[in-house]
C-alpha cells in the first residue's frame, strides 16, 4: 500500500477559491503555509506545505481556482478518504445511496479520485493513493489537519451508518449532558486501527441553517489568537472559541466563504 494512513480515514483535504489570490494570501498569513502551484496542466492546483523550501516541505492541503463553468461559486473546503479501489468504492457508495458528482478520474500518476455526495448531501471525496507522496505528510500539530466533524441538523449517530458501512467505522455515541437529548454527538473511528479522526455532532447556532457537511480543523497554538487574526485578514466567525471535550475549537471562514476548523487543547 502507498500510503500508511490507514484504509478509511482521511487522506487528503482541499479547497475550491473563487478568488485564488485572495484565498492564498489568507491562508499562508493565517498559517505560515508555503504554496506550491502545480502549473496550468494541473490547472494551477497549489499544495499547502509546512517547510521553508521544497526539500523539506510537508504538504497538509491543497487549494484550486473554480473551474470555468462555475467561476462563482463559493469557496468550501472537503475531506476525502483513502480507499484501495476508488472504482469499486464508488460502486459501492451509491449502492448505499451516495450519488457520484465526478466519476473516478485517473490524475496522473498520484491517485483515482471521485467526488461524491452522500445520502443526506453532505460532499466528500474517495482517495486511491498510487505512490508514496499521497496524502498528508504532517498531520495532527499545528498547520496541518487534526478533526473532521461532521455537522447534520438530525441524528448524528443516523448520519454515520452510510459511511461506517462504507468505510468499516466505529461510531461511538458519547453521550450528552442532557438525558433528554434525542441527538447526542459521535466519536468515528477506523475500526481496524482504532484510531479516533473525527466526530458528528448536531448543527447548532448558526449552522442549523447550513447544508450537511464536513468540517476540517487544523491544529493551532492558539485558537483565540488564529481567530482575531482571521477577521483581521478578511475572514469571519461563524462559531466563536468554546471548550468542549478537552479542546478549544472555533469555526472561521475565509473571505471566500470557506468554513474550517481550528483545535488546540483547552487550557
Amino acid at each position: 500500500m502507498p500510503t500508511s494512513i490507514p484504509l478509511g480515514a482521511p487522506i487528503w483535504v482541499d479547497a475550491n477559491a473563487p478568488d485564488l489570490p485572495t484565498e492564498l494570501e489568507f491562508y499562508t498569513r493565517l498559517f505560515g503555509w508555503k504554496t506550491f502551484d502545480s502549473g496550468e496542466e494541473f490547472g494551477h492546483y497549489t499544495e499547502f506545505c509546512l517547510g521553508t523550501s521544497a526539500a523539506n516541505a510537508r504538504a497538509v492541503a491543497g487549494i484550486a481556482p473554480n473551474q470555468s463553468d462555475q467561476p462563482d461559486r463559493s469557496a468550501s473546503w472537503g475531506v476525502s478518504f483513502h480507499v484501495r479501489d476508488c472504482v469499486t468504492a464508488a460502486s459501492e457508495a451509491e449502492k448505499l445511496g451516495a450519488a457520484a458528482i465526478t466519476n473516478p478520474m485517473r490524475i496522473g500518476d498520484d491517485l483515482v479520485f471521485a467526488s461524491m455526495r452522500d445520502p443526506d448531501g453532505g460532499t466528500f471525496g474517495l482517495f486511491e493513493p498510487l505512490n508514496d507522496d499521497m496524502g498528508f505528510m504532517a498531520y495532527g500539530e499545528p498547520g496541518a489537519t487534526a478533526w473532521f466533524e461532521y455537522v447534520y441538523d438530525g441524528a448524528p449517530v443516523e448520519a454515520m451508518q452510510f459511511y461506517a458501512e462504507l468505510f468499516d467505522w466505529s461510531v461511538v455515541v458519547t453521550g450528552s449532558e442532557d438525558p433528554d437529548d434525542a441527538a447526542p454527538p459521535v466519536e468515528l473511528r477506523v475500526r481496524e486501527s482504532g484510531i479516533e479522526f473525527g466526530g458528528c455532532r448536531a448543527a447548532v447556532g448558526p449552522e442549523a441553517g447550513l447544508p450537511p457537511q464536513w468540517i476540517v480543523c487544523f491544529a493551532v497554538d492558539s485558537v483565540d489568537r488564529v481567530a482575531a487574526s482571521a477577521v483581521g485578514m478578511g475572514g469571519s466567525v461563524l462559531m466563536p472559541p468554546g471548550d468542549d471535550a478537552g479542546m478549544r475549537t472555533a469555526t472561521l471562514s475565509s473571505p471566500g466563504g470557506a468554513l474550517f476548523g481550528v483545535v488546540s487543547e483547552a487550557a
